[in-house]
């Protein structure tokens, strides 16, 4: 890996201006500089930041359903109830519930919009399209714009089904058009769906406004669904890498990639996600991966100690017979 790197620098520089080398060096500062624009994005990454313990979804789970059982529940016990099943592993009553809260309150956002969520994640992606879509015709700006994004990330993974892999650990043209900047990826498609432009028709640039307003889609989705599933961080790591040499996150991209291969199912992802990771890098001579994997873990690290620590205040909260979601929202969430 090294020894390819070394290689592919050395033709690189041959092509790259001395002031295009210049704008991408790595350090500290480079990536101090990053998060300053993306506040919020390195933490998303890598799990610094509060979230529920499954000790809070199982009190919630069973709380909601002494409300529904006692007809004391109103219209969001039943999303708490179906986000608590979700968050715990139970899909399938989790849609059984948005299925019967629709009986009750027809056409609401929030019930197209859980039910999108939830059948993707068994699997029934045209399912999931469906019910986004009519979301997004109730309302398109819910959740500040988000759901345009998971509408595209649905997309996005039914092409890259139909398509062979996109990217291989040797691709050395596709490497240096990633590392230049050059959309690639989930990046590529939302260029695409931008312009208009079809899968095979041309290629399409993104603006630095659209880029930013994809990411934070991206965000809102590692945060309320799962920061640690490796196509939203494979997505992440796309967007943060794209645009300009001066402008984009090349740095929080390889650790957002970095995190991805950590997920990945089979050792030849785990290797494409690595390669990913290393073509952020390939404009530079300061460029260390193992640099950024120590930090990836260092992060991570951090992540757990916080999600520890709320996984312990919940649990007292709920021993003190108090609301848990009351106090989790006023110690975490109330200074945000």
């Amino acid at each position: 890996m090294k020894t390819r790197v070394r290689m592919l620098l050395v033709a690189g520089m041959l092509v790259l201006s001395t002031a295009t080398v210049l704008a991408c060096i790595w350090d500290t500062d480079t990536l101090a500089a990053e998060n300053a624009r993306l506040p919020g994005v390195a933490e998303l990454i890598t799990g610094q930041f509060p979230r529920h313990s499954q000790t809070f979804h199982e009190w919630r789970r069973d709380r909601c359903k002494k409300l529904i059982g006692s007809g004391a529940a109103n219209v969001s016990t039943y999303d708490d109830l179906a986000v608590s099943l979700h968050k715990l592993g139970d899909h399938k009553t989790a849609i059984q519930i948005m299925e019967a809260k629709e009986l009750l309150f027809p056409g609401l956002y929030e019930t197209r919009s859980n039910l999108g969520t939830f059948y993707i994640y068994t699997g029934q992606l045209d399912e999931a399209l469906k019910y986004i879509r009519q979301a997004l015709a109730i309302n398109a700006n819910a959740h500040f714009g988000r759901e345009k994004y998971q509408q595209w990330l649905v997309e996005w993974i039914q092409e890259r089904e139909k398509a062979k892999p996109e990217h291989t650990k040797d691709d050395v043209s596709a490497d240096y058009a990633r590392a230049m900047g050059k959309p690639a990826g989930f990046a590529d498609f939302v260029a695409r769906k931008e312009h208009g432009i079809k899968h095979g028709a041309g290629e399409a640039k993104l603006t630095l406004r659209q880029l930013d307003d994809a990411i934070h889609g991206v965000s809102g989705m590692m945060r309320f669904a799962d920061y640690d599933n490796p196509l939203l961080l494979e997505a992440m790591g796309d967007l943060l890498l794209a645009g300009d040499l001066k402008t984009n996150a090349a740095q929080l991209a390889c650790i957002s990639y970095l995190h991805a291969s950590m997920k990945a199912k089979s050792d030849a992802e785990k290797e494409r996600l690595i390669s990913l990771a290393t073509s952020a890098g390939l404009v530079t001579l300061d460029f260390k991966l193992e640099r950024y994997q120590k930090r990836l873990q260092t992060d991570l690290a951090k992540g757990q100690k916080l999600f520890q620590q709320v996984n312990q205040d919940e649990t007292a909260w709920i021993a003190a017979g108090k609301d848990a979601g009351a106090e989790f929202q006023k110690k975490y969430l109330a200074s945000k």
